[in-house]
Formats: C-alpha cells, sequence, structure tokens
C-alpha cells in the first residue's frame, strides 16, 4: 500500500468511524420510535416508585464516590505536593459530572480541573497528567466489566454486539489476560509512558489492583442505577447487564455525543429485544435524571460557586458589578415576591383541593393535621402581606419571620394538599431570601412606625379578593351554618370558609396592633464619660463643642478616641448636634459611620447648626442643606471701648459702676460653693418668663454641668444678679457663654456682662466672642428664592410677639459682629417638615416650643 493511499485512510477513517457509528445509531432511533406513545411514557414514569429512584440515586451517588478515588489515586502517582480531600473530591466530581453531560471528557472534564487543582497549586502539565491516570483507570473498570460479562454472560452480550457466545468469551478471556498482564507488569512499579514533560509514571503494585477495583465498583454503580429501574420483563441477570452497558457505553463515548444521548439508548434498545418500548424508555429518561441531570446541575453549581469564591476571576469580578448594582433594588423585588407568595397562600385556600392528591394524603396525615395546615396557610399568607413592607425597609427583623413564615408555608402547602407547585414558588422566594441576607440590615422593629394606610387597603384588598374568589369557585355550594363545623376531606368550602375567617381576623389583629404600637421608642442617653470626650475636645476648634457635657446625648466616637460625633433621637430622625468635633481628619469617617448607623435603624439622619467648613461633606453623603439662620461672632482684636465705636461699651461699664455692679468669673472648683445663689437666679429668670428647661442646642440647669466649668457673675453687695457659663475654646480661638440667666428688671445688665466677658476674653489672646444664632435671619426673600426662605421668613415677619426674631438679631447687631450662616443637613423632601418637628421637640420638649433660645436674654 502507497504511502498517499495510507495517508489518505488515516486522515478520512478517524472523522467517518464516528460518523458511521452515528449514523447506524440514529437509523435504529428511528426504527424503534415508529408507532411511539408519549402518553405510556409518561404514565410509565410517573407511576415508577419512589423508592426505585431514590436507590437510583444511590448507586449513582456510589458511582460519582469511586470517580473521587480515581483523582486520589491519580494524584498520589503524578505529584508530591498535598491536596486537600474536600478539593479533590470537588474537582472529581465536577469534572465528571460536566464532562459526562457535554462530551469531549478530554477537553470538558480536564478544563474544570484545571480551574480547581490550578487554585490548590498543580501545574498545567500535572493536572494533564492526572486526567490521563484517572481516565486509563476509567477503561480499565471497563475492561475488567466487560471481560467478566462477556466470559460470565457470552449469551446476553451477544444481544448487544450480535457475536457468538464463543467469540464473546474469547474477548473476554482476552480482557482478563490483558487485565493480568498490566498488573503483572506494573508490578515492579516505576513504569512510565511518554517522554519529556509528557512522561506520565503509571500505578504499580497495589495501586494498580485498587485501580482496578475502582474502575470495577464505579461501573457496576452507575449500571446499578439503571438496573433497578427497568422493567421486569429483563431475561439476563446484572453481571450480564453490566457488560452490556460498558459496551453502550463505549459506543456513546464513539460516538461523540454530548452524554451519549441517544447513542446510549439505542445501544440499551438494541440490546433488550422483546422489552415493552414505553417502560423501557421511561427507565432510560429516569435514569439520566438520576445519573446525568442532577450530578450535572449540582456540579454546575459547585463549580460556579467555587469560581465566585475565587476574587481574581473574571466571572467573580462580574458577578460582584452585577451585584453592586442590583443590590439596591434587591429588597423591594424581595418584598414584592414576599408578597407574591402570601397572595399564593391565601388564593390557595380558597381555592378547591385536587382530590387525586388528597386520596394519597389521607394515607399520609390525620385530617385535623390538614385542617390546621388549612388555617396556618391562610394565616402565614396575610403575615407575609405585611412582611413585605419590612422587607421593603430592609428591616432583619422582617426578613427573620418572612424565611420563619415562609418555611412553616412550604410545609403546611405539603400537608394541605400536596401543592407542590405552591411549594416550589415559595421555596424560591425563600432560597433568595436566604443567599440575600446581607441586603436586610437594619435593626428597627417591624412595627416601629404604623403601617401606612396603602397597606391597609392593599392588604384588605388582597384578602377580599380571594374570599370573593373563593364564593366563586365554591358558587354551587348552598349556604349553611353547619358547613363551619363540617370536618371531611371532600369538605373544601368548610375549610375555605374558616381560612377567610382566620385570614380576616389575622389581618385586622396585625393592623390594629401596628397602630397601636406603632411610635418609635425613645431613645435614653448613655452614661457620660468625660475622659473619654476630652481628647476629642482638646481639639475642638469651637467651644460649643462642650454641649457634649450636657449628658443628653449619645456619642460616636472615632477609633483613635480624638474625635467623636454627638446626637439624639427623635421619632424618626437622629439628630447630630453641630459638626463632628476633634481632629477634622476624621469627620468623613464619622459622618459614613453615623450614616450608615441611621441607615441600619431606618431612621433619617439629621446635622443640626451645620457651619460652612463640612458642607462638601454633607453633600457627599446625599444630604439636601436648609438654612437656619446667622450666627454673630464678634471679633475681639477689633472690639474696643475707646473712641467713638467704644461709646455705647462704656456708656454700659459706666452705669454698671454708678449701681454698684461688679464682674467676676468664678473658677469651677469654687462654683459647687455658689450654685444655691445661682439657683435662685435661675429659677426667678424661668418664673418671670413662664419658661421651662430646653436642652440638646443649650445648656439647661444641672449643678453637675455648671459645675464644669467657670462662671461670670454679676453681683451687688455680694448678690448674684446674673449668671453665665463660660466655654474656653482653643487659644486665639473663640470664647461664649452658654447658660445666662439673671434677675428681673435690671436693664443693661447683660449688656455689663457681655463687655465684660469680651475684654476679658481679649486680655486672655481669644480672637472671637460667640453671640450665638439668630434663627431665621439672613435668608433670602427674592421671588425664586427657594420655598423654606420664603415659610421662614413668613414666619420672622409675623411670629415676633412669639419669639422676637428681629430683635435678637437687632440686639446682637449692636455689637458689630460677623454673621455667619448655619444649616440643617438631613434628606429634605417630604420628610422635611416631621424633621423640623422633631429637632424643635427634642430642643424645647413641645412642637408648640420655639426651635431655638440659645442667646436670647
Amino acid at each position: 500500500m502507497s504511502d498517499t493511499l495510507r495517508h489518505s485512510l488515516k486522515r478520512w477513517a478517524v472523522p467517518a468511524l464516528p460518523l458511521i457509528i452515528l449514523m447506524g445509531l440514529a437509523a435504529l432511533l428511528v426504527k424503534i420510535a415508529t408507532g411511539f406513545d408519549v402518553q405510556a411514557v409518561m404514565e410509565s414514569s410517573v407511576s415508577k416508585p419512589p423508592s426505585l429512584i431514590e436507590l437510583s440515586l444511590l448507586f449513582s451517588a456510589l458511582s460519582y464516590a469511586a470517580l473521587i478515588g480515581y483523582d486520589a489515586l491519580a494524584l498520589r502517582v503524578v505529584t508530591e505536593k498535598s491536596v486537600p480531600l474536600g478539593q479533590i473530591a470537588l474537582g472529581s466530581f465536577t469534572s465528571y459530572a460536566i464532562g459526562h453531560s457535554l462530551g469531549f471528557p478530554l477537553v470538558t472534564a480536564g478544563a474544570v480541573r484545571w480551574r480547581i487543582y490550578g487554585s490548590a497549586g498543580l501545574s498545567l502539565t500535572e493536572v494533564a497528567k492526572l486526567t490521563a491516570v484517572a481516565g486509563l483507570t476509567l477503561w480499565i473498570g471497563m475492561a475488567a466489566v466487560l471481560g467478566l460479562g462477556a466470559l460470565l454472560e457470552p449469551q446476553a452480550l451477544a444481544a448487544l454486539d450480535r457475536f457468538p457466545a464463543r467469540l464473546n468469551q474469547g474477548i473476554g478471556v482476552a480482557l482478563i489476560a490483558a487485565l493480568a498482564v498490566w498488573l503483572l507488569w506494573s508490578r515492579q512499579g516505576g513504569r512510565e509512558i511518554g517522554s519529556g514533560e509528557a512522561r506520565v509514571r503509571l500505578p504499580g503494585g497495589k495501586a494498580a489492583l485498587v485501580q482496578i477495583g475502582l474502575g470495577l465498583i464505579d461501573v457496576s454503580a452507575a449500571a446499578a442505577s439503571l438496573w433497578v429501574l427497568l422493567p421486569s420483563q429483563i431475561t439476563f441477570g446484572f453481571p450480564a447487564f453490566t457488560a452490556i452497558f460498558a459496551g453502550a457505553i463505549v459506543l456513546a463515548v464513539a460516538s461523540h455525543v454530548p452524554a451519549g444521548l441517544g447513542s446510549f439508548e439505542a445501544a440499551v434498545f438494541f440490546a433488550c429485544p422483546g422489552v415493552p418500548t414505553a417502560e423501557l424508555l421511561s427507565a432510560l429518561l429516569i435514569w439520566r435524571f438520576t445519573y446525568t441531570l442532577v450530578p450535572f446541575l449540582l456540579a454546575i453549581t459547585l463549580f460556579v460557586t467555587h469560581e465566585l469564591r475565587r476574587t481574581d476571576t473574571k466571572l467573580a469580578k462580574a458577578v460582584r458589578r452585577i451585584r453592586r448594582l442590583m443590590l439596591p433594588f434587591v429588597p423591594m423585588a424581595l418584598a414584592a415576591l414576599t408578597f407574591l407568595g402570601g397572595l399564593v397562600l391565601l388564593t390557595s385556600g380558597a381555592l378547591p383541593s385536587d382530590y387525586s392528591r388528597i386520596r394519597a394524603l389521607r394515607h399520609l396525615v390525620p385530617l385535623p393535621f390538614a385542617e390546621v395546615s388549612h388555617l396556618v396557610g391562610s394565616t402565614a399568607g396575610v403575615a407575609l402581606l405585611i412582611l413585605s413592607r419590612g422587607l421593603m425597609r430592609r428591616l432583619e427583623s422582617a426578613w427573620i419571620l418572612a424565611v420563619i413564615v415562609i418555611g412553616a408555608g412550604m410545609v403546611v402547602s405539603f400537608a394541605k394538599g400536596f401543592d407542590w407547585e405552591e411549594a416550589l414558588v415559595l421555596g424560591s422566594v425563600l432560597l433568595l431570601l436566604l443567599t440575600h441576607r446581607p441586603a436586610f440590615y437594619r435593626k428597627a422593629g417591624i412595627f416601629a412606625e404604623p403601617l401606612e394606610p396603602r397597606w391597609h387597603i392593599a392588604i384588605a384588598f388582597i384578602v377580599g379578593c380571594t374570599i370573593w374568589l373563593g364564593f366563586t369557585a365554591f358558587h354551587d355550594v348552598a349556604y349553611s351554618h353547619d358547613l363551619w363545623w363540617q370536618f371531611s376531606w371532600h369538605d373544601d368550602a368548610s375549610r375555605f370558609l374558616r381560612s377567610s375567617l382566620v385570614a380576616v381576623i389575622a389581618g385586622a389583629g396585625v393592623s390594629l396592633y401596628a397602630m397601636i404600637h406603632g411610635s418609635a421608642p425613645m431613645h435614653e442617653a448613655e452614661p457620660l464619660n468625660p475622659d473619654v470626650l476630652a481628647p476629642a475636645l482638646a481639639h475642638a476648634e469651637r467651644s460649643d463643642a462642650y454641649l457634649a457635657l450636657l449628658e443628653d446625648k449619645r456619642f460616636l466616637l472615632h477609633e483613635e478616641g480624638d474625635a467623636f460625633l454627638m446626637y439624639a433621637v427623635r421619632g424618626k430622625s437622629w439628630i447630630a448636634m453641630g459638626d463632628p468635633i476633634g481632629n477634622p481628619e476624621h469627620a468623613a469617617d464619622l459622618m459614613w459611620r453615623f450614616l450608615e448607623e441611621v441607615d441600619r435603624h431606618d431612621g433619617w439622619p439629621v446635622f443640626y447648626q451645620v457651619s460652612l467648613a463640612y458642607l462638601p461633606l454633607y453633600l457627599d453623603g446625599g444630604l439636601s442643606l436648609v438654612k437656619l439662620g446667622e450666627e454673630a461672632r464678634v471679633d475681639l482684636t477689633t472690639f474696643t471701648i475707646e473712641g467713638k465705636a467704644g461709646r455705647d461699651w462704656r456708656a454700659a461699664l459706666n452705669r454698671a459702676k454708678r449701681e454698684n455692679l461688679e464682674f467676676t468669673i468664678i473658677p469651677a472648683v469654687e462654683v459647687p460653693a455658689h450654685l444655691f445663689k445661682l439657683r435662685g437666679v435661675s429659677d426667678a429668670w424661668l418664673a418671670d418668663r413662664n419658661a421651662v428647661e430646653k436642652g440638646f442646642s443649650m445648656g439647661f440647669w444641672s449643678e453637675k454641668y455648671l459645675s464644669r466649668f467657670d462662671v461670670a457673675v454679676v453681683q451687688r453687695e455680694g448678690r448674684i444678679l446674673a449668671f453665665a457659663n463660660i466655654w474656653y475654646g482653643q487659644r486665639s480661638g473663640e470664647i461664649t457663654v452658654d447658660l445666662m440667666r439673671h434677675l428681673p428688671h435690671i436693664p443693661g445688665i447683660m449688656d455689663f456682662l457681655f463687655v465684660s466677658l469680651m475684654q476679658e476674653g481679649k486680655c486672655r489672646g481669644y480672637r472671637w466672642f460667640n453671640l450665638g444664632m439668630a434663627p431665621l435671619s439672613g435668608l433670602s426673600g427674592h421671588r425664586l428664592a427657594p420655598s423654606w426662605h420664603k415659610i421662614a421668613a413668613f414666619v420672622a415677619r409675623n411670629g415676633e410677639n412669639f419669639y422676637g426674631f428681629g430683635g435678637l438679631r437687632a440686639y446682637k447687631e449692636k455689637f458689630g459682629p460677623v454673621w455667619e450662616p448655619r444649616y440643617l443637613a438631613c434628606p429634605g423632601g417630604w420628610v422635611l417638615p416631621q424633621i423640623l418637628l422633631d429637632v424643635t421637640s427634642l430642643i424645647s420638649g413641645s412642637p408648640a416650643r420655639s426651635m431655638t433660645r440659645e442667646a436670647k436674654s
């Protein structure tokens, strides 16, 4: 034969042989399909006992467990690297399950192995050698099964290969002899094939025996997973069938069809003449499910999970990007699905049951259990409608309850009528909830707020529709009071009435409870520890940082201890007083941590009286800005009582001198001894104004608080007439006062106090004296100004009799201050009115009281 002819045969024979085999098998399948009855196949499949399907799954699992042994043995042969058993099991199972299903196992299974074992430290060459040794083990197992089958049951194998029995025996003897030679050849150990980097060391000695044993277990277990499903008309035994099974696998591999689909079935049909087609095909379909589809889906899941855990893969990066993109919409989507789950449960309780399922159910559970399941299902449906609102608000408590209720709904779906479709819907929602647990992190209670009217309407509408649906479904059942007390497997109308009543009672009860217990709990301030706040206060640029010592606030401390944020909670508003205090480098970190904490509790973040310095920070946090007014600061470097500019202040000092008024500063250590006198002045001041103590943004009477500061007093002949505690800021920074009280009907006394303090502050080297804020001042009156400016300007113009907005600004204006705007940073929009009420209530103790009184004398 010429070289050209030999080359042509090699070139065309290799691709032609699988094609010829495939065409022959296709012709056989066409012949078998003639007169094929789909309905008979479906009925045969459905009637298959569940115990046989479970047994098939068990043998399939045993086969894949033996395949794990393939890789474990191969790893010991090809490398000395240690690979954890869990990773071996993952690599083996996923590679074989995916390779069997997709076909071309050298490519598909090898690629999967490389992704799994590559992450364990194996090189590409080692993975290739592992694949070769594992594949050799598979074919040795095939040879062992075929050899034993051909030797022991030659006649049965003849049904597949159409060879004479003696020839099959001869093939069996040859295969067994080949295996014996293999054992003898590998007994010495150290046997290798290939050259260079492709050189592969083969199992030797006991490893070769283990190799044959694993192959026998694998092929026999795979054959057994089909054998238990075959119809009773099969005339040959299991040993013969294993040989037929192995031969069918060889033909399926030769056909190069993914999973051998069609070719394997044709071979089995060819080997089992006379067996009813419908029953044999139903067995093969179920086997494809237990041995191919279930392992394939599980392998895909495990492989994708493995890839996602590897942070360096493109898939993991893409999934993380998609997850970040979709995460904001997850709570809303899961809330909608949970609402749908509640609708499914309520609808199921209103419709008649499938009596074919009821007949099977009555043999498994007692009637009372089924009746209770109907009631529980309807109650769970209403609960899911309500819990969907909590999921939309990302509440952790709603997530926990939804998982419990959906799980209970799945159980009762089976218990009340084998409603597996309903259980499947609920199970899908449950799986999504479990996989998106981090999206539900807020700590607020489910009924921290009353149910909005739209939720009451939606729940009532759904319950009403399901009741209408039930009455429509049972319109042919004449109503009678006796229906409420009839308990029977076929009394669906009675179950519908009782379930509807329970649903209405549950919905009304929960709604009533939500309305009664809807107010948010008050948050008590934590005990103050001044030593903890001291490092941050030492960094504070503004003197009003000492509001932290009022003991009416909570604190968010930075890990470094040199910065904090003080806040209080009123309703849903988490109100921070001013800007972050302390080291400015930690301000952004504190703000974001505060926003995260507020978000976890489903609250509204509010920053009250913030300055210009941190406005970009609040804008970055997505907050809106509302101007509250302007703060007056007197520049002490230009303040003087000399010349024309100081004429009024000299007059105040001279008048005080004529009236024998004396200005004194009492050191903090001596303040406790004067508290009784100071309390008398404070009580007289409150009584004269018919006022109550404020808080949060201004000081209130507290002996412990006042004892922390120097106190400026105005006396006459030893009697204290006025006082104010002093806040000292940073050197060359600002000085101001907080709690200011004086006896009534003493004109000009506060002018004397302020001028004296300004002189004292200037002598001590301070740059600024802070006079406090003038609320609702500095707002634009232009027609294009924001609506808040127009509303606030209207209040300022028409509220003079109640507060004195204009008079307060005029009083401070005479000191010639520099005015700096102060803002409220908050979510804005429709929640702004409620936030303003919460802030006012927090400061004054009543929504009717004025928003601020920091510096009114």
